[in-house]
């Protein structure tokens, strides 16, 4: 039996709070997740971190967790975390497939950046020369 898809918090308060894609498998234990923040205000996201439990793995079902990411937000430019050799692998497939880019790392709007790195950004922005 085929695990079930569940959306948590699509309606998030601020691009800065994660939500997340869930899969359950039939007795309602989780099998599979897909975090990620997204900026309609921008049109971009990024993919936290996604994650399949080991005796669901090989079935397709991290591969179904982005499409319906893509699915639920159309026309978004997407980017990822730093990813592991098979994460890399994983969304090289990914970009094979869907023709859209998912580079790690790669530049966010505002709204999506912590606090911390704005705050960063800010002060380096301002620096005076010596």
């Amino acid at each position: 039996m085929s695990p079930s898809m569940w959306f948590n918090g699509l309606a998030a308060a601020s691009a800065r709070t994660p939500v997340e894609i869930v899969l359950l498998d039939p007795d309602d234990h989780l099998v599979g997740r897909l975090r990620f923040r997204a900026c309609p205000a921008c049109r971009t996201g990024r993919i936290l971190d996604i994650w399949v439990c080991d005796a669901w793995q090989h079935q397709g079902l991290g591969r179904e967790l982005v499409h319906s990411l893509l699915a639920y937000h159309p026309g978004y430019r997407w980017n990822t975390t730093l990813q592991t050799r098979d994460g890399r692998a994983f969304f090289l497939a990914m970009v094979q497939e869907t023709t859209i880019a998912l580079p790690h790392g790669g530049p966010l709007c505002c709204h999506l950046t912590g606090s911390f790195r704005r705050t960063w950004r800010t002060l380096l922005g301002h620096r005076t020369p010596h």
